[in-house]
């Protein structure tokens, strides 16, 4: 089954030779909805601040395709949206709020409505899914009314809320890459992880650096990237593509097999100037939701991996492929991330 994970904004920009990323707090929100009429839009705070407005546009429409319970392919009307945190907005004790801003509704019988399916979000790389979220009206807290493991955000009479996990929200600066093998100041590899519990991945031993392989499936994506300069000629980029596995269950760092197969993937790109594009996935096992926030995280690692490695691309894009069996019968198989050299 192809599924769409449609990532914006998630290239990571990185400047000097250290491990510290020093970017501001990031916010990444994976949402799903029910379209009427037009898309749901949501707002997103930061304790009273509003962080942005989006619009889930995948959402899938109630007057001609059904009700996002009933689809057999939930990811496809499920979408990633990343918002920074200024610094002086970010607290580590700070309440996330999301809340839907063009209610609309067909009437009693009708199915058709505009709603919001809160998956999970994540504030630095430290993750929350359905078993942290909550509902608040301007009443006070209400039980969660949910399908699947979604939180369901029916109207504007209610948010869906996150507050801080126990211990807060990370700062900025406790994020981090590895450098690569051949950089002195390496102190080993590390990299974002997302703590959830709720993935049931079957555990792999750490495996070597494959060689480079064919990629024989892959899922349909649309993504967002950051600009850049002088592209190469066609015939230096066409057809190139990389296969990086090793993501240990539950895990998005960078082991050591992992920064060695970047290194050699950095060597070989050498000079090129191309428009590379990283794609991560994730098993099968689990809920969606979360495997799909370990897909996009490994893609957001291994882009910061290669732009703190030197990489000069005329283009990043990352961007998450969601779950997948496309690589393979194995979870280990699926969970990897793919990059593509475009002109």
């Amino acid at each position: 089954m192809r599924k769409t994970i449609v990532a914006t904004s998630l290239a990571i920009l990185l400047a000097g030779s250290g491990a510290a990323l020093a970017e501001p707090s990031r916010l990444t929100v994976l949402i799903g909805g029910e379209a009427y009429d037009g898309p749901p839009r949501f707002e997103v705070r930061f304790n009273d601040t509003v962080l942005g407005e989006r619009a889930v546009a995948s959402a899938i429409d109630t007057a001609t395709a059904g009700r996002f319970e009933a689809a057999s392919d939930r990811a496809a009307h499920t979408e990633s949206f990343d918002f920074d945190i200024p610094e002086a907005v970010f607290k580590p004790d700070g309440e996330i709020s999301i809340r839907l801003v063009n209610e609309a509704f067909g009437g009693e019988g009708s199915d058709r409505d505009r709603n919001l399916f809160l998956a999970a979000l994540s504030v630095n790389g430290r993750a929350v899914t359905l078993s942290g979220l909550s509902t608040k009206t301007d009443a006070g807290t209400r039980d969660n009314a949910t399908v699947g493991e979604f939180l369901l955000i029916a109207d504007g009479t209610v948010a869906g809320i996150a507050p801080a996990p126990a211990g807060g929200w990370p700062e900025p600066q406790a994020q981090s890459v590895a450098e690569a093998p051949s950089t002195p100041k390496s102190a080993g590899p590390s990299a974002r992880r997302i703590p959830v519990s709720a993935s049931r991945e079957e555990p792999v031993a750490e495996v070597a650096a494959p060689a480079p392989a064919p990629v024989t499936a892959e899922a349909e994506l649309t993504t967002a990237s950051i600009a850049a300069t002088s592209p190469a000629a066609a015939g230096e980029c066409a057809g190139t593509r990389y296969n990086v596995l090793g993501f240990r269950e539950n895990s998005n760092d960078l082991t050591p097999g992992i920064a060695e197969r970047l290194g050699q993937v950095l060597a070989d790109i050498g000079e090129r100037r191309c428009t590379v594009e990283v794609v991560g996935y994730s098993s099968n096992d689990g809920l969606h939701a979360t495997n799909a926030l370990f897909a996009l995280e490994r893609a957001q690692n291994v882009a910061a991996f290669l732009r703190q490695n030197g990489l000069e691309a005329a283009e990043v894009k990352a961007t998450g492929g969601g779950a997948t069996t496309a690589f393979g019968p194995r979870p280990s198989e699926n969970r990897r991330v793919v990059i593509t050299l475009k002109p």
